[in-house]
């Protein structure tokens, strides 16, 4: 099993990188900020994260040892995007008091959960290389 600690600030890292640089381009080049870019960018990491994690494991990872790699990724992207804006951004605590901002959130999150389960099976398969 590769060390969970290192895959967990590497998501982060990317998580916030690809945030700011989105933003960025948001602001400069007036590209759409929709909600299925934001579920896109907090997923497509984890195709790094699944080839660093078949790279690095001394041997062939289980089932239940991706599902705690993809719980991991999975719960920083939700202290991340809810959590941490629900503890200290009113009009998030409104969003998630209301049971339409819920539901909406909820939808939201368990997307990029279902996105993240994929990237994260690409990685895998790419640390493989072809023909294995």
């Amino acid at each position: 099993m590769p060390k969970m600690p290192m895959l967990a600030l590497r998501y982060l890292v990317w998580l916030v990188a690809l945030r700011v640089v989105f933003g960025l381009l948001v602001q400069v080049a007036g590209l759409p900020n929709a909600m299925a870019t934001a579920v896109i960018l907090a997923a497509a990491p984890l195709a790094d994260i699944g080839y660093q994690a078949a790279r690095k494991a001394t041997s062939v990872l289980r089932l239940a040892e991706w599902a705690l790699i993809w719980g991991m990724c999975l719960g920083i992207f939700a202290a991340i995007q809810i959590i941490l804006p629900a503890m200290f951004v009113a009009p998030m605590r409104a969003v998630l008091s209301d049971p339409a901002g819920l539901q909406q959130t909820a939808l939201i999150l368990l997307a990029t959960g279902g996105l993240m389960a994929v990237f994260l099976w690409i990685g895998a398969r790419s640390a493989r290389g072809p023909g294995r």
